[in-house]
């Protein structure tokens, strides 16, 4: 049964955190997505481009924290480091994506806790009465996080593995192919993320 890696786990979700702090401070605030700004502010917000540009977060942390484990492996094997590098191996094929995935998932919970434990006294009063649309809103935003993180952890997988390391490619493992998984991770990122921006724009009008 597949496992977290806790040092893997706090690792990235500091790093998906740090990523999107830097964001706020980087991107101009029309390209900058809160779930804040996108539920209930008035100003110039992009929002499609800014949700694309968030959702590169999980994805963008995933594939170098992927690729790092995976190097590290690949120059234990090499130097003949023995049972370390057989570890690294296992975490990464065992541990590794979906302790990324659920650091997505809680880095962005933890950035929307405020409003979900403080909700009647941050929002404005008109929308109270949407607190179960808000709630499935950020589910299904904190699964987008997960399912591009997945995407760029396999994405960085296919592209670093040699050739000869990859099954063939047949429809019994279309779905679970190395070039494959990606998309169908990041198609998973798509549907959540297009059902949270559904429900907000219910939300905020």
């Amino acid at each position: 049964m597949r496992s977290l890696h806790p040092s893997l786990f706090l690792l990235a979700l500091l790093l998906n955190v740090a990523v999107i702090r830097l964001g706020s401070y980087l991107l101009p605030d029309r390209l900058y997505f809160s779930f804040s700004s996108f539920l209930f502010d008035n100003r110039d917000l992009v929002k499609p481009l800014a949700l694309s540009i968030k959702l590169l977060t999980p994805f963008v942390a995933a594939f170098a924290l992927t690729g790092v484990v995976m190097l590290l492996a690949r120059g234990q094997s090499a130097a003949g480091a023995g049972k370390p590098g057989a570890d690294l191996q296992a975490i990464l094929t065992d541990q590794l994506p979906i302790t990324l995935a659920y650091a997505a998932f809680f880095a962005a919970l933890l950035m929307a806790w405020p409003y979900i434990l403080l909700w009647d006294l941050l929002i404005d009063p008109a929308f109270a009465r949407y607190r179960l649309l808000f709630l499935l809103a950020y589910f299904a935003y904190f699964t987008a996080y997960a399912f591009f993180a997945l995407a760029g952890a396999n994405t960085a997988r296919a592209l670093l593995t040699p050739d000869p390391g990859r099954p063939p490619l047949t429809w019994s493992t279309l779905t679970t192919h190395p070039l494959t998984q990606p998309l169908f991770n990041a198609v998973g990122g798509a549907v959540s993320a297009a059902v949270a921006a559904f429900l907000a724009t219910r939300i905020g009008g």
